[in-house]
């Protein structure tokens, strides 16, 4: 035994002293490099990420937060991390938690693995820029230790379960978790604290020398939703509470305003508290709250909405400040779609605010988990709204975490181009192709690891990556051009007024709606009402009006002034400005469409048909409204009723007014609608079709002969095989990337 141990004793002594002197250059190369700068700014008509002031792709590969995947500097996530190198990605996202880095009784952060974490892709990627986001919730210890800046739940305990190891990070933050309370000030100020030292200390790393942006999250899943909120009732607890009246007290300054706005004498300043599970659920007009009998509950659904706010600006704030030089921050909000009928308890209504912040450079969201639009032959469309993004000069990042939809998930293990899913790589290259075609990013999203080799290792989907980035690059060098001949304007000022819950419309008319829209062969353009103003109406031949049942004077004057002429048409959805903050009125309606209506008892699932084409609603409807104008144009009757006209369309000598009074579905209804307004219309079938950038994007499950018309009036015939994504030339009609 002695005689092999110093057989092999000077072998190992070499090998541990070049291991010593590779690590010791390596250090010294990295302490070389020159720290990476960045910022968003526009280039081309688009946002554009600059580091070191050279525009770069916006496309970024991200590994997940889950157990198995999340660590850099493992085997599986390493090999990923090389593999999109390969394919030409320069741009990383990696997660950390405050749990990694913050350790009871010490009173610095532990940067071990955030270094490590970092060092990881850099070993892999020498030349990577990195995104770190960073998860800014409380560790689970500290919330043991505050259990009175925790939140409760007005419709249960809090969950007695355990956090962290095995599970992960972001595990029960559905459920009733002891978590934080987002109107914590104590945990506000000590998060704020460790953010001010993590950017302090770590922007002087080596490995922070490759950090460009930090994307900073809170809340379920990081992504600033209030805690619990899909099927519970945040929160109680009493920082909340003490919001909840400080709020109140800049609100309505004495005690008698507040009672006169409630219409009560049971509340003051000083005692106010959170309504509970039925007053936050009770609605007194049809699916809408109404301000005389409801302010309380409305009050306290714009408290809770303004202090999630309030935390994203904050901390934003300090890491704009505190990182030493120019790098973007940016943060999931502004979600739209797919946010489980609950917008007021934990949606994005405070959007146009977060959209001014100036400390925030980029918003961020998975693409829309609407079943329709996720599947193969749908749009995956954004879950927030583009083109209001690019009006604030923001970039909006598309978060690709689809994987799951491959067929052969079991099969992971050994993976080969024949056992790969063409179905989903045709998905794949679709959700990749339409923020990047809409002047956009996006960031594939791997959960894969955590099972397996990871969602896009395989030789089918890898090859599509490196074509996609290879042709973008050199298309983000070509001015961009909007071609959309439709407008749709969007509303979440509604929701604090809107029953907090599913209804008959609201899947319908923001997912389902949308999506059906999105597959009608006409091309459109989506922004946020307070946004109009700052939009050349020139191109659009009709703007709908998709959910916007609240509208102030001055927005229904600029409308009826500025919209709603040149021969334009406007589709008013549902009941546009029925709301106006104080009083719930029909007759706003009717002055915005200029078609008198009245209410009436709808069926319970009302089935409309309109043309060739039928659909009903799964639930009540409620006010339901039919239309009763002779000089109208009926379009659609409600056929389970009395045969109620409840689509019509009017010409007066400015516009053409389609008024929808139970909200449009079916992608044929939206074509033959649009058709009618002068739109133009690039495909009859009800395939996925989005042209801009000079690039027309086409989409299709079954496959096919298309008839494409081009703006230019040229008719190209394509064959399309069954799960295609392709892209054509606007002009030509070529193919140029399939």
């Amino acid at each position: 035994m002695n005689t092999f141990y110093t057989r092999l004793q000077p072998p190992s002594l070499l090998f541990l002293l070049l291991f010593i002197w590779c690590q010791t250059t390596h250090a010294q190369v990295s302490n070389k490099k020159p720290a990476q700068s960045a910022q968003i700014a526009d280039y081309q008509g688009r946002p554009t990420i600059f580091i070191d002031k050279v525009p770069v792709s916006p496309m970024m590969y991200a590994l997940t937060h889950a157990y198995g995947g999340r660590w850099s500097w493992e085997e599986r996530p390493s090999r990923n991390l090389q593999s999109f190198c390969e394919s030409g990605i320069r741009l990383f996202q990696v997660d950390l938690h405050f749990e990694d880095l913050w350790m009871p009784g010490q009173d610095q952060l532990d940067l071990t693995k955030a270094q490590k974490q970092v060092r990881g892709v850099l070993d892999v990627c020498p030349d990577a820029s990195i995104v770190i986001r960073l998860h800014l919730n409380a560790p689970f210890w500290w919330n043991v230790q505050h259990p009175n800046e925790c939140t409760t739940y007005a419709n249960g305990k809090v969950d007695q379960r355990n956090y962290g190891p095995p599970f992960n990070m972001e595990d029960g933050d559905i459920d009733r978790p002891l978590r934080a309370s987002l109107a914590s000030s104590v945990w506000r100020k000590e998060a704020g604290e460790k953010l001010v030292e993590f950017c302090k200390r770590f922007a002087t790393t080596p490995e922070g020398k490759s950090v460009i942006g930090l994307h900073l999250a809170g809340g379920v899943y990081g992504e600033w939703h209030y805690w619990g909120f899909i099927k519970h009732e945040p929160d109680t607890g009493s920082s909340m509470t003490d919001y909840f009246r400080k709020w109140l007290q800049k609100q309505y300054q004495t005690t008698e305003n507040l009672q006169k706005n409630w219409n009560s004498t049971i509340f003051t300043l000083e005692n106010a508290t959170v309504p509970d599970t039925t007053e936050r659920n009770l609605t007194t007009d049809g699916i809408f709250r109404t301000a005389a009998k409801e302010q309380r509950v409305i009050d306290y659904f714009k408290a809770q909405q303004e202090v999630v706010v309030e935390d994203i600006e904050y901390f934003c704030r300090l890491a704009k400040q505190h990182w030493g030089r120019p790098l973007i921050v940016g943060v999931f909000y502004g979600y739209l779609h797919s946010t489980f009928s609950r917008q007021a308890i934990g949606g994005h209504i405070m959007i146009e605010r977060i959209l001014n912040c100036p400390d925030i450079d980029y918003l961020a969201a998975p693409q829309t988990y609407w079943e329709n639009s996720r599947k193969l032959g749908g749009s995956s469309h954004a879950r927030g709204l583009v083109e209001s993004t690019r009006l604030h000069h923001k970039l909006w990042m598309d978060e690709v975490d689809n994987g799951y939809l491959q067929a052969n998930r079991a099969l992971d293990f050994v993976r080969s181009a024949e056992l790969s899913d063409t179905n989903y790589a045709a998905i794949l290259r679709r959700s990749t192709l339409l923020p990047l075609l809409r002047g956009m990013g996006m960031w594939y999203y791997d959960f894969g690891p955590q099972r397996s080799t990871g969602w896009w290792d395989s030789p089918l989907y890898l090859p599509n990556i490196k074509a996609d980035r290879a042709f973008f690059e050199q298309q983000r060098h070509q001015p961009y051009l909007s071609v959309a001949d439709v407008l749709y304007v969007y509303d979440q000022s509604h929701f604090y007024y809107l029953k907090n819950k599913k209804t008959a419309i609201s899947e319908s008319v923001i997912d389902q709606g949308v999506e059906d829209a999105m597959r009608c062969g006409v091309v459109g353009d989506h922004i946020y009402l307070f946004d109009l103003d700052k939009v050349d109406l020139s191109q659009y031949k009709a703007v709908m009006f998709v959910n916007c049942y609240k509208m102030t004077i001055e927005q229904r004057t600029f409308i009826m002034d500025k919209v709603a002429q040149q021969g334009r048409t406007i589709i008013w959805n549902y009941l546009p400005g029925y709301l106006d903050g104080t009083e719930n009125k029909l007759a706003f309606v009717t002055a915005l469409t200029g078609i008198p209506c009245t209410t009436f008892v709808a069926p319970a699932k009302p089935s409309i048909q309109m043309g060739d084409v039928a659909y009903t609603f799964d639930g009540l409807l409620e006010p339901a409204v039919a239309i009763n104008d002779l000089q109208s144009t009926p379009l659609a009757q409600v056929t389970n009723g009395k045969n109620e006209v409840v689509v019509a369309r009017r010409k007066f000598k400015t516009h053409t007014s389609v008024f929808a009074a139970f909200p449009l579905q079916k992608s044929d209804v939206f074509r033959n609608v649009f058709r009618e307004a002068g739109c133009h219309i690039y495909q009859e079938k009800n395939d996925f079709t989005y042209a801009h950038d000079q690039l027309i994007l086409l989409h299709t499950a079954t496959g096919g002969i298309r008839e494409i018309t081009l703006k230019n009036g040229k008719k190209v015939s394509i064959a399309l095989k069954s799960a295609a994504t392709v892209l054509i030339d606007w002009e030509s009609g070529v193919v140029v990337l399939e």
